[in-house]
């Protein structure tokens, strides 16, 4: 898409290498990598385990961010996988995708954010929140953290409404505080620390895992669990595709931002997790209770159970930074999605002042302050996980029909490892959806339940549009 093309949808391209970068790691960087360790831990039994498949996780993602960097190089524009399949496979391909983004995708993905800041900042606070309660005639009462997660999502939008020079900025400055931090505890960990590179070589969490099915302890089911849960700490790799169309020199940044920010969390991750393999032994870590976190525990063996306060700082920090950037990138899809003219077109207007698609931004925060008060997030961040991957899954595949269809297109970039790179891509994301069928056969369900509800809207809708456009001809 030419630069007219790209400055006809409103946006401005103003990110360059390291905001582009920033934007990626300060994304896939939040609450995965301080919870996961312990559940893999037990799906897995060892730390030379966990680490490979953490490692493996990662080279499975950049598989995936070689693919879409050729897709998002070839095709810079707004919304990315949607812009995608709407070229590949037509315009019910992307309406579905851009209906899940808009309805499931974005505000339950931003409403767990959201209330994951809460319930980090009460920690952090000492339980203040606790202690908040607002009542609403006689049967709506919100508690401090509902309320607080909703003034989160709501700064945070509000933030986003600024011109996306200052996002990428924030973005920068967010990520840069985020990679400190988490690199302070690895140092820390290595030059303070009381640890014990014996833990390596320990072995049997008897007694340990509680809340892990037996069915993910050991053998295939426990490195099948183990891999969707390091994938889980990897999701937002995809997240620069969706704001092609406001990136400086597309066809170079996109691939260099999305293989860089990749291979830094791959680095950051296994380095992360080797620290807390030298401070606590895998028995210590299978027994942390589930309400707690890997990385609350790190600090505490460092500083103290004084300490909880500091860990609770890191995490809110963390989680706050992704907020943003996923507010921020998911705008863009509805944006993309409004833009094309089949739903609420008004969606697709960006601000004359910012040139950023504002209305985008307040709807989807508010449809994100809505499950955060209600509390339904967390069944819909459960099904929004399965629609994506089927839709990472889809998307990925066009590589294959636009290396047929349009021969002569410009790439700027090309797949390493094409064919091969893409298929394995493709066959893991098959592999990972048919898992989670199995093992949640009713979300699965819905899941589809959810897309398949978007083919008779797109009917209804194309039919009112074609209405209009008689009856203006």
């Amino acid at each position: 898409m030419s630069s007219t093309e790209r400055n006809r949808s409103g946006l401005i391209p103003a990110l360059g290498l390291v905001a582009a970068t920033s934007m990626i790691v300060c994304n896939i960087v939040g609450q995965g990598i301080f919870l996961k360790t312990r559940a893999m831990t037990c799906n897995v039994g060892t730390p030379e385990w966990v680490l490979g498949i953490w490692i493996a996780a990662g080279i499975l993602a950049l598989c995936g961010a070689l693919t879409f960097a050729e897709l998002g190089a070839m095709m810079p524009e707004s919304g990315g996988p949607y812009a995608w399949l709407r070229e590949g496979y037509g315009p019910l391909a992307a309406f579905s995708y851009g209906w899940m983004i808009f309805f499931v995708g974005a505000p339950s993905s931003i409403a767990a954010l959201g209330a994951g800041s809460a319930i980090f900042f009460d920690a952090l606070s000492g339980g203040a929140l606790d202690n908040v309660e607002i009542r609403f005639g006689a049967h709506l009462l919100l508690s401090g953290v509902q309320i607080f997660a909703v003034l989160m999502i709501a700064v945070v939008s509000a933030v986003n409404c600024l011109p996306v020079r200052t996002n990428g900025l924030v973005a920068t400055g967010l990520t840069i505080l985020k990679i400190s931090l988490i690199g302070g505890l690895v140092v820390a960990s290595f030059a303070i620390g009381h640890g014990d590179w014996g833990h390596f070589g320990a072995s049997g969490l008897a007694g340990s895992c509680a809340g892990v099915a037996a069915s993910a302890r050991g053998g295939a089911g426990g490195i099948a669990a183990a891999m969707i849960g390091a994938l889980y700490a990897y999701n937002g790799w995809p997240s620069l595709t969706y704001i092609s169309a406001e990136i400086k020199d597309p066809g170079r940044t996109i691939p260099r931002a999305i293989t860089s920010a990749v291979i830094i969390v791959i680095a950051l991750y296994v380095l992360v997790n080797t620290a807390y393999f030298f401070m606590l032994s895998p028995q210590m870590i299978a027994s942390i209770a589930p309400t707690s976190s890997v990385g609350v525990e790190l600090v505490r063996s460092l500083l103290g159970r004084s300490s909880a306060g500091l860990a609770a700082a890191i995490v809110f920090a963390s989680v706050t930074a992704t907020l943003h950037v996923v507010i921020l990138t998911y705008a863009r899809i509805t944006n993309a999605f409004a833009r094309d003219g089949s739903f609420f077109p008004w969606l697709g207007r960006t601000s004359e002042w910012s040139r950023v698609p504002v209305r985008a931004v307040v709807v989807q925060g508010a449809l994100a302050a809505a499950l955060a008060l209600f509390g339904s997030f967390d069944a819909l961040s459960n099904y929004s996980v399965f629609n994506l991957w089927v839709f990472f899954a889809l998307a990925a595949t066009t590589i294959f029909v636009f290396r047929r269809t349009l021969p002569n297109r410009d790439r700027p970039y090309r797949a390493w490892g094409y064919p091969f790179i893409p298929a394995v891509f493709v066959a893991v994301a098959a592999w990972i959806l048919i898992t989670a069928t199995l093992a949640a056969p009713l979300q699965s369900v819905i899941g589809v339940a959810i897309v398949a509800a978007s083919v008779p809207v797109y009917v209804f809708l194309a039919g009112v549009y074609r209405g209009r456009a008689r009856q203006q001809s």
